[in-house]
């Protein structure tokens, strides 16, 4: 026996105008007003229906409701993160600023009364066989040529153009530096530290065989000619190159200051001739 064929269900709309049309009619005074019973019982299953489907659609009017609150507090959330990562960094960098000021201190100690002008790094020089930088003071802030600059670590260079508001400066491990120094030793061995344009590293040749200099001697500026004030940290000495045939020995010294990390800076204002 074949089965009947699958009914097809009338759309959801179809039973709610029906339902709301037979409302209406039974609303309106009538004849048929005596009917309301029996049209309430027969319209029962399409009214749950209809209670249903209006059920489902506040649920889902909530859960809209419900999904778009959440997205306005996340957003909200995340402003706020973005707000307190702002002001990590900003603390951080107060952090920096007062550790410069007490490096600053340190530093007038060592360097005695000449002004100390703090600068910025705006420019570096492009060339790779030139080590200088340009930094953002210049002749309208009293910088003037052979003016010395560092910073708490160290030595880093020396002026050698000034414009009205910038300045050149070479740095110590260029090929065209030379600074007198001399080696934290007991045989207080001096020497000219030559630059080698190869990141940080240094040259002091010509040292006596007789001296003794060993890794890790801390080199400071002599104060011999007359530019660089003495007592400047300059770096340590990283290698020791010894021949026996040689009269004369030589030390590779890295840089107490990372060149190629160079921020703030200060200038000894009084030091230039």
């Amino acid at each position: 026996m074949m089965s009947d064929a699958p009914r097809r269900r009338l759309p959801r709309w179809v039973s709610t105008l029906v339902v709301v049309g037979l409302a209406v009619i039974f609303l309106i005074p009538g004849p048929w007003r005596g009917f309301e019973g029996v049209a309430s019982t027969a319209l029962a299953p399409l009214q749950m229906g209809v209670s249903t489907i209006a059920d489902q659609t506040l649920a889902v009017v909530s859960t809209i409701r419900r999904v778009r609150d959440l997205a306005d507090q996340n957003a909200a959330y995340q402003d706020e993160v973005a707000d307190l990562q702002s002001q990590v960094v900003h603390m951080h960098e107060l952090e920096v600023e007062n550790a410069d000021l007490r490096n600053l201190l340190s530093m007038k100690a060592r360097t005695g009364p000449g002004a100390l002008l703090p600068v910025q790094v705006i420019a570096r020089d492009d060339s790779p066989y030139v080590q200088a930088i340009t930094i953002d003071h210049g002749a309208a802030d009293g910088i003037k040529q052979d003016a010395v600059v560092i910073t708490h670590q160290g030595l880093v260079g020396l002026v050698v153009k000034v414009d009205p508001t910038s300045s050149k400066v070479r740095l110590i491990n260029d090929l065209n530096s030379s600074v007198s120094v001399r080696l934290q030793t007991e045989s207080r061995t001096t020497g000219v530290l030559r630059g080698q344009s190869q990141g940080n590293l240094m040259v002091i040749a010509y040292i006596p065989q007789t001296d003794v200099v060993s890794e890790g001697d801390v080199v400071l500026t002599s104060g011999l000619g007359g530019i660089y004030p003495e007592g400047l940290v300059v770096g340590k000495v990283s290698r020791v190159d010894r021949r026996d045939a040689d009269p004369f020995q030589s030390a590779v010294v890295e840089a107490a200051v990372a060149m190629d990390k160079l921020e703030r800076l200060y200038v000894l204002a009084d030091s230039g001739q």
